[in-house]
């Protein structure tokens, strides 16, 4: 069973200008250790610098404040996620795991696009994305699927796994295949489907822009049209490799 906790953070962000500077990242703390959640605020629509407009999931006040769950791992160092203004989030993890999670509402249920930007200072080398134990990344993005004729209107993401409901379609920063690939997850009981946007070589210290087409990916992966969206989330993996991740992601949007 998957325990929710978001832990105690560690001193240490990105910033969204200069965001990998060491004299930044060595003083900046971060507190959410007892953080509540009070609920989920609903997107705004809203346009990214040179991002597509659309439904903009943000990060903030606090992930808690803005939806946000975090999920750890038994035995596992937790993965340390820190809301960076309203529309960022700083990612680390050594050796360990951790996602984090919130439920989209209705009005993005039809989204077949995304967009997002995210950045590399530290991360795992290349690895085997299809195998399990095996399958360490720098960040993935989660865009969690429903049958339209599910009349359940669940969108908790862990009750879905557990359920054996639902499609998972990943978006990637990570393993040694190139761009584009798509890569059976080896989780989900064959219900994850994962897309690479960058390979773990790629360059850091780098903002990349993401467009990501989930309806047609969504088709390549599972040879039918998507359900309703109803849940996203991130993920950083370093336990495999007992390597280090750091990074942030930025400007999400649905449309």
């Amino acid at each position: 069973m998957l325990n929710r906790s978001f832990g105690s953070l560690r001193p240490g962000f990105l910033g969204l200008v200069d965001p990998f500077r060491p004299a930044r990242i060595a003083t900046a703390a971060a507190a959410l250790a007892g953080a509540t959640l009070v609920g989920f605020i609903p997107p705004v629509l809203a346009r990214g610098p040179g991002m597509a407009a659309g439904l903009a999931i943000p990060f903030g006040p606090s992930l808690a404040a803005a939806g946000w769950q975090a999920v750890s791992f038994p035995g596992r160092p937790a993965a340390r996620f820190t809301a960076r203004g309203g529309d960022a989030v700083h990612v680390e993890t050594a050796g360990g795991a951790g996602l984090l999670w919130r439920p989209l509402p209705a009005s993005a249920a039809g989204a077949t696009t995304a967009t997002w930007r995210w950045r590399k200072a530290l991360g795992v080398g290349p690895t085997d994305l299809s195998r399990k134990g095996g399958d360490d990344r720098l960040l993935a993005v989660y865009f969690a699927f429903v049958d339209p004729r599910d009349v359940s209107g669940r969108t908790d993401l862990k009750a879905l796994l557990r359920s054996g409901r639902g499609d998972i379609l990943m978006y990637v920063w990570g393993g040694q295949s190139r761009p584009g690939t798509l890569v059976n997850v080896p989780y989900f009981n064959g219900r994850g489907r994962a897309v690479v946007k960058q390979p773990a070589d790629a360059p850091a210290e780098k903002w990349f822009e993401e467009s990501a087409a989930l309806a047609d990916d969504f088709r390549r992966a599972f040879g039918r049209p998507p359900g309703r969206l109803v849940a996203i989330a991130l993920s950083s993996d370093a336990d495999d490799t007992g390597g280090h991740n750091i990074a942030a992601l930025a400007d999400l949007y649905v449309n």
